[in-house]
């Protein structure tokens, strides 16, 4: 493990996605570029109609998505991904194009079906529920896919995919409440402001969890799959198919409970609230049981480097960084014994060393060209 914290001490790190020499990279580019023509096409009147009032609730979305990326983030404690953003940045944008621009197309195909086969009354309850799971999840799912092989040099492990999702699906839940801001904008009776501020409250009060969490999970669905994933010899095919079909069943679960019609009058509040705790357990305890994954992975590389004599600057951490409760207990102990300051450094060096033990990790050249 020392050789390869001195090669990648002493090299550059390798591009993750500006990868010109790649088929895939150009994939991605044009799935960008046609994403963005289709929404500007669809949405563009909208919300250039509606922008002086987005402009004003400015400080609502920038706190709006500065709380999303910070939740987003606690599902990342070993830092897995803190030293490739742009591979999220890249995840984000490609889920607030390509993903919508599918999903806009594919719901719009999908509700013809349905209406050939059920009446006008129940087609209008339960479109939403019946066309969004399968559609949107999929074409977020195609997103993260390509992600996951451009950037599958190192997007191996389901940390990877867990976060590529999520962001997939930020992106997805961003735009997507950008252009339902914008209708009720231009819908209100009362001022732009009033109809998009609405809206926006609504949609911020029901993003935990949105569409970051149903991606989360199709995600590392679509990693288990795929030649890159690191632990395919821990992971016997029937297993990584099955929990595959799982992940992606209660991804698809989790948007139809949320979209299926809820009842009139006062029991509303009580059915929304009740999608989601429901929608809150689905997704927690899958992603929670995923994480221990990443929690072995960890504890692995601490016993190796103490094996091996690496890591001997972060010796009094080390023993600190496989759980989050270990973590907490070190800090609470430097602040009882030096307060607030040592606290902060005992932070800073647990960083440190989990960020060390990432960048420990020797990198191997895309499977993909």
């Amino acid at each position: 493990m020392s050789a390869i914290l001195e090669r990648r001490s002493t090299t550059t790190r390798p591009a993750v996605v500006y990868r010109p020499e790649s088929a895939v990279f150009w994939v991605y580019v044009a799935a960008v570029a046609l994403g963005t023509l289709s929404l500007l096409s669809a949405d563009g009147t909208v919300i250039h109609e509606s922008l002086s009032a987005q402009i004003a609730l400015a400080p609502v979305w920038l706190a709006f998505i500065a709380f999303l990326v910070w939740l987003m983030l606690r599902f990342d404690p070993y830092r897995s991904m803190r030293r490739y953003p742009q591979i999220l940045v890249a995840a984000t944008a490609l889920g607030g194009t390509a993903a919508v621009a599918m999903a806009m197309e594919g719901n719009a195909a999908l509700g013809d079906v349905w209406a050939r086969v059920l009446r006008p009354d129940v087609l209008a309850e339960w479109q939403a529920a019946l066309t969004a799971p399968f559609i949107e999840e999929s074409a977020k799912a195609a997103c993260a896919a390509v992600v996951l092989v451009l950037c599958g040099a190192v997007c191996t492990r389901i940390a990877h995919a867990l976060l590529v999702g999520m962001f997939v699906g930020f992106g997805f839940d961003v735009v997507e409440d950008l252009a339902y801001a914008s209708g009720e904008a231009l819908d209100s009776l009362d001022s732009d402001v009033v109809g998009a501020g609405a809206n926006l409250v609504v949609r911020i009060l029901t993003a935990v969890p949105a569409h970051w969490a149903f991606t989360s999970l199709t995600s590392v669905a679509v990693l288990l799959l795929l030649p890159t994933f690191a632990d395919r010899t821990a992971w016997p095919r029937r297993r990584r198919w099955a929990t595959a079909a799982g992940l992606v069943a209660a991804a698809w679960f989790m948007h139809f409970a949320w979209d299926a019609p809820n009842p009139d009058g006062p029991a509303a509040l009580a059915a929304l609230l009740g999608k989601v705790l429901l929608n809150l357990t689905v997704f927690l305890v899958p992603a929670l049981l995923l994480l221990r994954t990443e929690r072995s992975w960890v504890a692995t590389q601490i016993d190796e480097a103490k094996r091996s004599g690496t890591l001997t600057d972060y010796a009094d951490v080390l023993d600190s960084l496989p759980t989050r409760r270990t973590r907490r207990a070190l800090r609470r102990h430097a602040r009882r014994t030096g307060g607030r300051a040592a606290t902060k450094a005992v932070r800073a060096r647990q960083n440190a060393a989990l960020d060390a033990i990432q960048a420990g990790v020797s990198v191997a050249e895309p499977r993909w060209a």
